[in-house]
């Protein structure tokens, strides 16, 4: 009997671990299962483009079903429990026995443990996107504010990323004049995580297009009543449309789970192999892992740590393979409305060296050509995991 691996979360990280580690060993040696709550791999940064009707559903979204192709066996149901010295996973009720288990089940939204996000809408899910898509193809006049809830949260450039998105999606309309933008963030500057190669430029673009922004806001509550985001201290800022991002939290499978959970409730890794503390068996990547090892939540750490974690789930099983190291590299092709960007920052100083402000960044330019970018990166991120370009 073969070894069985089996991954959870069928993501940036999940997805293309599973992909990976496939390629890589002998089918007929090891059984490739992969478990997803929705049954499905969405081009996550395009969500933007769903809430603005530039995408439909359909085509930045593939489902788990085909992976069967490529001869894993996918597995729809909510994942509730890891036993890891039974080396079982429990899901929808019914246990899974695991020789290696990754763990990228992504994070959980909790909207109601914030007081007032019923008065909100946001884009970081499928469904989500598609109410704002409703709400903003029938505004026309007022005030829209866009900010976050939680320090971490999936893509930290997205805010500001959004806000240019939406000046072109009305000035295009040809009503801009009439819509006022905002972005209320706790950032000092904006996008001031990444240093100033980053934050002046974007600053400057925000400035040009009439786009404002509230800095140091920490958001603590959503007025419905008054139409007020409330800051920590008292301070407010008037709103016709929220945008906000809701909480992020770990699922309760890892928090609830001393075996796998970090001090921090998050999941439990590490930047060198990935591997939990406490059993080498378990793997950790993506979001889950973000606030473990000082990194953001995006889909490009995601990836490169599941290159990483797939050439040694293969060292695991055929007793030697040579381990690919872990790309320390965040690059963000962004899509800002009228032309694309992309920004390059190696994390490797941040995560290594106490005290290291910034991670080594870069601009790219923002023109149209660059426009290119994101959508090139949308058809190539689901090809690759479903079993078609491979690099």
């Amino acid at each position: 009997m073969g070894k069985r691996v089996v991954v959870v979360g069928a993501g940036a990280g999940g997805g293309l671990a599973a992909s990976r580690i496939r390629k890589l060993l002998p089918v007929d040696s090891v059984e490739v299962m992969v478990i997803d709550k929705y049954g499905r791999t969405d081009f996550q940064p395009s969500y933007t483009l769903v809430a603005l009707g530039n995408r439909q559903p359909h085509q930045i979204s593939t489902g788990i079903e085909n992976f069967a192709r490529t001869g894993i066996k996918p597995v729809r149901g909510e994942v509730t429990a890891v036993d890891p010295k039974e080396r079982t996973v429990t899901v929808s009720g019914q246990k899974i026995q695991y020789d290696v288990l990754v763990l990228s089940p992504g994070v959980k939204f909790d909207p109601a443990s914030f007081p007032g996000y019923e008065n909100a809408y946001h884009f970081w899910d499928m469904e989500s996107a598609m109410k704002l898509r409703e709400k903003v193809a029938g505004f026309r006049s007022g005030k829209i504010v866009i900010s976050v809830t939680t320090q971490v949260y999936k893509c930290p450039p997205v805010p500001w990323e959004m806000a240019l998105m939406l000046d072109d999606y009305f000035r295009m309309k040809g009503i801009r004049r009439n819509v006022s933008i905002t972005v209320a963030h706790w950032a000092p500057r904006p996008m001031a995580m990444f240093g100033p190669v980053i934050s002046d430029p974007m600053t400057e673009w925000l400035s040009e297009r009439n786009i404002e922004v509230v800095n140091g806001f920490r958001l603590a509550r959503i007025d419905g009543g008054s139409r007020k985001l409330i800051g920590e201290s008292g301070e407010t800022v008037d709103y016709d449309l929220a945008i906000v991002a809701p909480p992020h939290r770990p699922h309760d499978f890892i928090s609830q789970n001393p075996d796998i959970a970090s001090p921090n409730g998050w999941l439990d890794s590490n930047i060198r192999d990935f591997r939990t503390s406490k059993f080498d068996d378990i793997y950790g990547i993506g979001d889950a892992i973000a606030p473990s090892i000082g990194l953001g939540m995006a889909g490009v750490f995601a990836h490169f740590q599941a290159d990483t974690v797939a050439s040694l789930v293969a060292g695991d099983i055929l007793g030697s393979y040579s381990p690919v190291p872990y790309n320390t590299v965040g690059l963000c092709a962004a899509d800002t409305g009228d032309a694309g960007w992309i920004a390059y920052c190696d994390f490797r100083k941040k995560l290594t060296v106490p005290n290291t402000p910034f991670p080594d960044c870069r601009s790219m330019g923002r023109n149209r050509l660059m426009k290119m970018a994101h959508a090139i990166y949308e058809k190539y991120f689901l090809a690759n995991i479903y079993g078609g370009w491979y690099s």
